[in-house]
């Protein structure tokens, strides 16, 4: 089964050397685009790490209670 970079190299890769493009043009427009995702990545781990947060501060007050009447 191929891979999505024997895919590239086989497809894609050919087409953007014949439209011209030099090799630090597809180096600088593949690292663009692992940045891109690295930022989707980035910003659904801010969300997650906000929503826990805001759990958390919610069962403070019960975890407190709980444990001052030594049920923890």
């Amino acid at each position: 089964m191929a891979t999505e970079a024997d895919t590239c190299r086989k497809y894609v890769l050919p087409k953007l050397y014949a439209a011209g493009w030099t090799d630090d043009q597809i180096c600088e427009r593949r690292l663009l685009g692992h940045l891109d995702g690295l930022a989707g990545q980035v910003a659904r781990l801010q969300r997650l790490q906000t929503e826990s947060h805001l759990r958390l501060e919610q069962l403070l007050p019960s975890i407190l209670d709980r444990a001052f009447k030594g049920e923890l």
